[in-house]
């Protein structure tokens, strides 16, 4: 009852600490010129906050904080990326609105494609960067009574240095709160605790996609086989039937009831009804699905 108690305590502690950090983070960012500057605190708090509630000690030894930068700097440099993006695609979009492009057109596109653009980016923060900044830029551009060179690359100047100091020093600001706060919250904390949708570091494998763990090539694919009665493979075993060899494929697991054998030896004998996982070639998965069913099944389907 005792750790149960602790535990609702400790969980209760850490929404609420979260939500102090994201307001904090807010309102420290409000007086920064340009708007991306709070989008960039509220997400940047996020990852400093998760890295110190998930740390076992505080960052006291030079490797420690080692990691604490080497974690925050992709994000830093991702971040730069991601305005750019916004600001590039905002500028060339902003030049046509000031020539003539509808201004409607122009902010779908503008917001659209900087977003897209955005959320390619690796480690990005938040592609709310790209698309405000990419706006900004564009009504800036878009409104400009002449197309001079000069007028133009004054605004683009202004865009980035609003925009991206803005952005940056939200950036700083909305880690520095992170840090504090969940340095603060440790300390009344029973043990460490890891967010799953944290960028703080990898989540556990069983929490992760096989696709992310596994990376396969366009030519293998996963498949799901079950032996039929008098199937070519019913009744021998995977050693007998060398499926490696002769089809590319390999058995990851075989289920039979309620067990299930991951990884099994050579020597297991496959029994109709049994459903097997198996890593094959694209160009011999259909071969491969054939083995496994009974010949009259076989020829009533000509696939």
């Amino acid at each position: 009852m005792v750790r149960f108690e602790r535990e609702r305590f400790d969980r209760g502690l850490l929404l609420l600490a979260k939500a102090v950090a994201v307001g904090m983070a807010y309102v420290s960012a409000v007086p920064i010129p340009g708007l991306t500057s709070s989008f960039v605190a509220i997400f940047g708090s996020l990852l400093p906050f998760d890295i110190m509630v998930a740390s076992t000690r505080p960052p006291v030894r030079p490797a420690d904080w080692k990691h604490f930068f080497l974690v925050l700097w992709p994000r830093v440099v991702s971040t730069a990326v991601t305005l750019l993006k916004g600001v590039a695609v905002g500028g060339g979009f902003g030049i046509l609105g000031a020539v003539g492009l509808p201004f409607s057109v122009g902010a779908v596109l503008t917001s659209g494609l900087a977003y897209v653009w955005a959320s390619r980016t690796r480690h990005n923060i938040s592609t709310y960067v790209a698309l405000i900044g990419g706006l900004s830029l564009f009504e800036r551009l878009s409104n400009l009574e002449a197309v001079e060179t000069w007028p133009i690359v004054r605004e683009i100047a202004t865009a980035i240095l609003v925009s991206g100091g803005g952005t940056l020093l939200g950036l700083a600001l909305g880690w520095g709160v992170g840090f504090i706060v969940g340095s603060v919250t440790r300390l009344f904390l029973s043990r460490p605790y890891r967010t799953l949708q944290s960028a703080a570091y990898e989540p556990p494998l069983e929490h992760r996609r096989f696709s992310d763990i596994l990376h396969l090539s366009d030519r293998t694919m996963l498949a799901s086989v079950r032996v039929e009665e008098q199937a070519p493979v019913a009744h021998r075993s995977l050693a007998e039937l060398d499926l490696r060899e002769q089809w590319q494929t390999t058995v990851l697991s075989v289920k039979r009831g309620d067990e299930e054998l991951v990884m099994p030896r050579g020597s297991l004998v496959l029994e109709p009804g049994d459903e097997l996982i198996v890593l094959t070639d694209r160009d011999y998965a259909d071969a491969v699905r054939r083995q496994f069913k009974a010949p009259a099944a076989e020829a009533a389907d000509p696939a």
